[in-house]
């Protein structure tokens, strides 16, 4: 059940950092060519393909982190109340991807959005959001591997 509550923070903190803290009003100062650009960039890697994806992802780690306590009939009402969490997550999705806009359109000018934008539509830049999702997969098995493993060892053997 520890592993349940350390995987349930983990995901919390992730999803704050996912979230930024860029509001509307931040986007009063932008120039709107900057917005436009992060938008379109976001479209062409498939933004909201990936954030679901994620949660799908998230979700699958989270259950099977959970059920590995033992209690299978607390793990699924966790699992379940995680799962209408990031659905209630989610209803926000355009919101988040508005605040996202912000966050690239203060960092980069409307040219290099373009240009990265230009490598996302080009084939090596089409094969990479492709091969995204598998790696993504992959990431997440990789980061409960290791998550299991701190959880099984003492603080001082985990160095």
């Amino acid at each position: 059940m520890l592993y349940v509550c350390r995987l349930a923070a983990s995901v919390g903190v992730a999803l704050a950092l996912l979230a930024g803290v860029a509001t509307a009003e931040d986007t009063a100062t932008l120039d709107p060519a900057r917005i436009a650009a992060a938008k379109e960039l976001m479209q062409a890697t498939g933004m909201t393909k990936q954030m679901d994806e994620m949660v799908t992802v998230m979700g699958e780690g989270f259950r099977k982190g959970a059920r590995s306590s033992g209690n299978t009939a607390a793990a699924d009402k966790l699992s379940d109340e995680f799962e209408s969490h990031m659905q209630k997550l989610m209803s926000y999705r355009e919101a988040m991807i508005d605040e996202f806009a912000v966050i690239y359109a203060e960092r980069f000018t409307a040219e290099e959005l373009k240009t990265v934008t230009d490598f996302y539509r080009s084939p090596t830049g089409q094969k990479f959001i492709q091969a995204s999702p598998e790696l993504m997969q992959a990431g997440a098995q990789i980061g409960l591997k290791y998550s299991q493993m701190a959880l099984q060892k003492p603080a001082d053997k985990a160095r």
